[in-house]
């Protein structure tokens, strides 16, 4: 009898897992034929195979697409958890370029921080939550250090409280995010540097259900 309970529990935890990463899956959002939420064809889990990369969690599969390109993804159902693109040596007209596509793909960013990163934040259904929705939830937070906290631990701290069954339910829940970030600041106008970017896909969602996995 405990052995079909407990069956029966994994199904569902395997369903309700599938579930977000079909939601996920949805929104179509990625780089280089890589999508949040979608598991590996066959030509891509040939180079995982190549390409692998050591990772610390048994639960989480790593492995280099190419020389600039890192995907993330989950070991049981090989659905893609993250998606890491390097650009080296960006000139500001380039970055600039690169930005109004973001935006003409993504729209306007849900937020700006240091002048190094920018932030397309989405909800549930696929919409894209915008600066007011980010300064609600900033003010619904009870800590009093809230606004020298970074936007990643916002997020990370909604995400918590959205998926704790006790936990009060905040209307800033973030189920994917899209990430530029640079090393030099990226409005730089005097004497524009090369920059170096990362272009990041992710979910604090999939990554959630895929650490918490028996």
């Amino acid at each position: 009898m405990k052995k079909i309970l407990w069956s029966s529990l994994l199904c569902v935890g395997v369903f309700l897992q599938a579930g977000i990463f079909e939601e996920i899956e949805i929104m179509q959002k990625g780089a280089d034929g890589y999508i949040l939420g979608k598991a590996l064809n066959d030509e891509q889990k040939e180079i995982r195979e190549q390409k692998g990369v050591k990772s610390d969690n048994p639960h989480v599969g790593k492995f280099l697409a190419n020389e600039n390109l890192l995907i993330a993804y989950n070991t049981q159902n090989n659905r893609v958890l993250a998606i890491n693109k390097r650009l080296n040596k960006v000139t500001q007209v380039q970055l600039q370029t690169l930005i109004s596509n973001l935006i003409h793909d993504y729209d306007e960013p849900t937020a700006m921080a240091h002048d190094k990163m920018i932030y397309w934040i989405y909800n549930a259904k696929g919409e894209k939550l915008d600066g007011e929705d980010l300064k609600s939830f900033k003010q619904s937070l009870t800590n009093k250090n809230a606004e020298k906290t970074s936007l990643a631990e916002f997020m990370k701290k909604s995400t918590e409280n959205n998926t704790t069954s006790d936990a009060p339910k905040s209307q800033f829940d973030p189920y994917l995010s899209i990430k530029l970030s640079s090393d030099t600041p990226i409005m730089e106008k005097k004497k524009p540097k090369e920059a170096n970017l990362y272009l990041m896909f992710s979910s604090d969602k999939l990554i959630t259900a895929t650490t918490t996995q028996k």
